[in-house]
């Protein structure tokens, strides 16, 4: 087979890919029984028990009172066994229910990555105070523990849509007991263990700086090669401050800054543009079906909900315990959160120009496949955010790590194929990525 059709081949299996997991995820934004392959593939690397914000669990545990001699009873079940099955495995029910609220809020990807690190990070985090309170004697129902550190965090990160998940969160906190694996005592605990974790995970969040007022940018003059609103809206640059907000592993974005780009008059960036005009002269209705698959635009998951999606298929193939999820979903949203911040550093450090406003000058009207997002072009957050996520999941699930490198390589070309980016963007994105996902691996250990 020729190095083209490979590639075809490639794009098309990527494709069909996600658009299956995006389907599943945006039909209900739940998390269905996943069918198990034929033969289960190998375990994950477990990191269950790492600890990102939550200090001294202990302190936490010594925190809750004892219980009153008198319980409540439990409520009935619900009546249609399906509501159970969200529940199966907790915490992905829980990020099954951020996709839906970053979806239902219409939350840009930069909101969307910080949203699922927090639960992520919430979830693991109160696991591994579970573990210390069950070594103290502490009845628990980790199904409580979960609902309720999901449903304050739920307060934070999606103020507007919590109310309306309080009945599936109701029905996780009873779900242990009613399959027989917790008690009511064990849902008191677990309840009041679940607010003290979550309080803590939200008052590191409140002062994050992802709250502040948006920096007042003052536009550069129009320049060659610089970048400026574009059509058809030529809306005001997105969150140039969020460089500023506090990232979980890689410290000081800076430091992950991507390389510069080439001078706007190089031979090197005139090589850019023909390769860009090319790819947009011979867009094929498989590169532009690319495109449209992984926009992630408002109102959707996002592209850091669809590397949430892609795990949780990862997750309900193996069946993996609540702890060794939790643990993923933690890694791969402080991965997610840290590219993104690292990723807007470089682009307004950088101010490259995008597509659109070079070739109208040539051609009056020309618009992009996709509407052109409005902040610098270099590095691309597509790629940023899924050389990060890729690298995060292929230590995860060592024997995926080709498929999840196919997946990356297609978010970054897809933003090349819908008209929005160089094709240099998204090779500064992905190594950025890697290198973003390098820091978090270390952080657990990881080589």
């Amino acid at each position: 087979m020729s190095p083209g059709r490979r590639s075809l081949a490639a794009q098309q299996r990527c494709a069909l890919l996600l658009l299956a997991l995006f389907a599943l995820a945006l039909a209900a934004c739940a998390a269905p029984t996943l069918p198990p392959p034929a033969e289960t593939p190998p375990a994950p690397i477990s990191w269950a028990g790492h600890r990102w914000l939550v200090r001294d669990p202990g302190s936490i545990v010594a925190s809750v009172p004892a219980l009153p001699p008198l319980l409540p009873a439990a409520p009935a079940p619900p009546a249609a066994p399906a509501a159970l099955t969200l529940w199966a495995e907790p915490a992905s029910g829980v990020m099954s229910l951020a996709l839906q609220a970053i979806a239902a809020e219409r939350n840009d990807p930069l909101h969307a990555a910080r949203a699922l690190m927090l639960h992520g990070v919430a979830l693991n985090d109160a696991l591994t105070v579970a573990g210390t309170a069950r070594t103290q004697g502490m009845a628990l129902s980790e199904h409580a523990l979960i609902a309720e550190t999901a449903r304050r965090v739920f307060a934070h990160t999606h103020p507007r849509y919590a109310t309306a998940l309080h009945a599936e969160l109701e029905t996780a906190t009873w779900a242990g007991v009613w399959q027989g694996t917790a008690t009511v005592a064990g849902v008191i605990n677990g309840r009041m263990l679940g607010a003290a974790v979550a309080d803590t995970v939200i008052a590191w969040a409140a002062a994050d700086g992802s709250g502040d007022a948006p920096l007042e940018y003052p536009l550069p003059a129009p320049t060659p090669g610089v970048w400026q609103p574009t059509p058809p809206a030529y809306e005001a640059p997105q969150d140039p401050a969020w460089h500023r907000v506090q990232t979980v592993a890689i410290g000081d974005p800076a430091r992950l800054r991507a390389p510069a780009p080439p001078a706007w008059d190089s031979r090197a960036m005139q090589a850019q543009i023909a390769n860009f005009l090319q790819v947009q002269a011979g867009l094929t209705a498989e590169q532009q079906a690319l495109a449209e698959t992984w926009d992630g635009g408002a109102g959707t998951i996002t592209p850091p909900g669809m590397w949430v999606a892609i795990a949780r298929q990862q997750i309900g193939n193996r069946q993996l315990a609540t702890a060794e999820a939790a643990g993923i979903y933690a890694a791969l949203g402080v991965a997610l959160h840290d590219a993104a911040i690292a990723c807007w550093e470089s682009k307004y450090h950088y101010m490259l120009v995008r597509p659109v406003t070079v070739i109208q000058e040539q051609r009056p009207g020309w618009l992009p496949l996709l509407k052109t997002p409005p902040h610098p072009s270099y590095p691309s957050g597509h790629a940023s955010l899924s050389g990060a996520a890729s690298g995060v999941l292929a230590a995860a699930f060592p024997s995926e790590a080709g498929l999840f490198q196919e997946q990356a390589d297609a978010a970054a070309r897809s933003r090349v194929y819908g008209g929005i980016h160089w094709p240099m963007d998204g090779t500064a994105g992905l190594q950025q990525g890697a290198a973003v996902a390098a820091a978090v691996l270390a952080q657990l250990g990881e080589p």
